[in-house]
């Protein structure tokens, strides 16, 4: 024990070197393991390196020896320390022990896992010279490239398919490659940098046939371009002189069968002509825009201008679209045209001249004169002239539009389209002459028959209001007063009737005046005949309204002299001498009676004769009528003359008085 305790410190120290040199052995492991396992990507003598580095340091990995030594000489050399100081060492030994048992499986995942990446590094060490020679035919395949004609684009097809070979032969061992990848790509412990490998030489060698490829279809694209181009923009021209040929003979056809026709195989060629000159041009355009690809400026600028002298004169193809537009815009226009001149001269020779006899035939003379009939056909037939004439002016108009100018040359069918307008003009021309001379004739009998018409309108209203007067009859009065106004409405009855006998005899003058008015000499005989009924009963009403008149006058004055006699008598003194007889009394009253039965007479007379008749008296009762008034007048003129055989007793009545 004294050895130890002697040469503690110098112990202590070989002990504490020998835990350090454990420590820093493990942190140079854990190192060399991180830079082994590490996420960049060596080369295959770079990783060699450091694993050597690591391999060397897993040597003697289990440092049993080392582990020993240190746990029997910490136990003697802490043997005598104090607890605290024991206790610490012990934690310090045991860390150091956990460490390296800790580090020990890692150590030998990783021995595993440089195995597998030191044959991953030599994977991609061999994947350098793939990647070279796929570039290399890839910069092959997309360098730039200048074809002045369709020799170069040959050759350089030649030369390409030497590259295109040689990829192919080459197809083998890529794939190869590809596959020793993906096997080692199976392994767990294989690192991720490996399938990034494997997926750059996928994508460039795709890449690299794809660009092959493309420049192989470019050149043979461009190769059948150069076919296409010459044979396409040469066709094209000949198409194009062609349609312009086609376009200097679109002429206007004036005959109306041949016309059509000619414009119907006119439009198939022009659809047929337009299909294969733009096929053509645009198989030419694509060609050209091909060939641009390879092609120098200066060819491009040549090409350029080839193509778009085609494209200038493609306007051709819209010239004879709008000029057979225009063509069947003038069929259709010239169609027209003909249907017009053909209305017109049907309707002149047809419609226009039924009317125009009409108009001419003389009138039935039975039948109502009727001028302003006859004068409204011939304005109709002139408004029809007119609404012609306008069509015909129309027509005239667009002859301009259709026929050649004067001076111009004038096919023969044109000419008979002209000679036809120009008979038209002609025979509407004199169908207007005829029609005014037709008007002319009657106007005067417009003018007649209107004077006529305005006093029969007037006229004739009143003549049936007159009628329906003598149909109601007269109301017998029953007063003085109101057979006074009676009488004058009855007065004023007879002047209208002799007012509208004024207006029917300047009715009957304006009618003579007229061409023909047998018609209305006829009408207003009638009307003369019923009016001479009106005046008559009119004048019978006035004689029989006037008697009675004059007979109530009578009546009044009888009794008004009565009357005065009897206040007379009764104003006197009872003892006067001028006191009314009896005699003088009864011989007024007598008289008095003989007028108030007169006058009753008279009123039954109107009952009679004058109202509640459904019609107006006919000339035979006014002629009785009047041989009864005449017999009556004689009677009592007799009676006036020989009063003593006038009766005695008067018939019984209402006391006149009283009345």
């Amino acid at each position: 024990m004294s050895f130890w305790s002697e040469n503690y410190s110098f112990i202590k120290d070989v002990y504490d070197t020998r835990v350090t040199k454990m420590t820093e052995w493990m942190d140079h492991i854990e190192r060399a393991i991180g830079k082994v396992m590490a996420t960049k990507v060596y080369t295959s003598a770079e990783f060699k390196r450091e694993r050597d580095n690591f391999l060397s340091l897993c040597k003697n990995l289990e440092r049993a020896e080392t582990k020993k030594w240190l746990s029997e000489v910490m136990e003697v050399l802490f043997r005598d320390r104090n607890n605290e100081e024991k206790k610490d060492e012990n934690k310090r030994f045991e860390a150091l022990i956990e460490r390296h048992l800790a580090l020990v499986p890692k150590v030998n995942e990783t021995q595993v896992k440089s195995e597998v990446f030191w044959k991953c590094y030599e994977y991609g060490d061999d994947l350098v010279q793939i990647f070279e020679f796929i570039d290399d035919q890839r910069t092959k395949s997309v360098r730039e490239i200048v074809i002045q004609d369709p020799e170069a684009t040959e050759e350089i097809v030649d030369k390409h398919a030497s590259i295109v070979r040689i990829m192919e032969n080459k197809r083998r061992t890529v794939e190869e490659f590809i596959a020793k990848g993906e096997k080692l790509m199976e392994d767990p412990k294989s690192p991720k940098f490996l399938e990034n490998h494997v997926n750059k030489l996928k994508e460039a060698w795709d890449s690299a046939n794809k660009c092959a490829m493309e420049r192989k279809n470019a050149l043979n694209e461009n190769l059948e371009a150069w076919r296409i181009y010459d044979e396409k923009r040469v066709d094209c021209g000949k198409n194009l002189d062609m349609a312009d040929a086609e376009l200097k003979g679109i002429k206007k056809n004036y005959n109306m069968e041949r016309g059509p026709l000619e414009l119907t195989d006119k439009l198939k060629i022009a659809a047929t002509l337009r299909f294969e000159i733009e096929e053509l041009f645009n198989q030419t355009e694509a060609s050209f825009k091909t060939l641009c690809i390879f092609a120098p400026e200066e060819k491009k600028k040549e090409m350029e201008g080839q193509v778009e002298a085609l494209r200038v004169r493609l306007v051709v193809l819209n010239n004879i679209d709008e000029s057979l537009a225009d063509l069947y815009k003038f069929n259709n226009e010239l169609i027209a045209f003909d249907k017009t001149i053909t209305e017109l001269d049907t309707w002149i020779a047809g419609k226009a001249q039924e009317k125009l006899g009409i108009i001419r035939k003389p009138e039935d003379e039975t039948a109502p004169s009727d001028p302003e009939e006859r004068v409204t056909r011939t304005m109709e037939l002139m408004e029809d002239l007119l609404k012609r004439t306008t069509v015909c002016s129309k027509a005239e108009e667009k002859k301009i539009e259709l026929f050649p100018s004067k001076g111009e040359k004038i096919s023969k069918d044109a000419r008979e389209f002209l000679d036809r307008l120009k008979s038209t003009r002609e025979n509407l021309t004199k169908l207007d002459n005829e029609v005014q001379a037709e008007c002319i004739k009657f106007s005067g009998d417009v003018k007649f028959f209107a004077e006529y018409q305005t006093r029969i309108r007037h006229f004739y209203p009143w003549l049936c209001q007159a009628e329906a007067s003598l149909e109601s009859g007269i109301i017998p009065p029953t007063s003085l007063v109101e057979a006074c106004n009676k009488l004058g409405e009855c007065k004023t009855y007879l002047d209208e009737c002799d007012k509208a006998h004024e207006l029917l005899e300047e009715a009957g003058v304006s009618a003579k005046r007229m061409t023909f008015h047998k018609n209305a000499d006829v009408t207003l005989q009638g009307y003369r005949v019923r009016l001479d009924v009106v005046r008559r009963v009119a004048q019978e009403w006035v004689r029989r309204m006037k008697d009675l008149v004059e007979c109530w006058d009578r009546l009044e004055g009888r009794v008004g002299e009565l009357s005065s006699w009897v206040q007379a008598a009764d104003s006197k003194e009872p003892d006067g001498k001028d006191e009314l007889s009896i005699e003088k009394l009864e011989g007024q009253l007598d008289a008095l009676k003989q007028s108030f039965k007169e006058k009753e007479d008279k009123v039954g007379e109107i009952l009679a004769a004058c109202t509640g008749k459904s019609m107006y008296p006919t000339e035979e009762e006014l002629q009785a009528n009047a041989e009864e008034n005449a017999k009556e007048e004689k009677i009592e003129e007799s009676a006036e003359s020989n009063p003593s055989e006038a009766p005695t007793e008067a018939p019984p009545a209402e006391n006149p008085v009283n009345a």
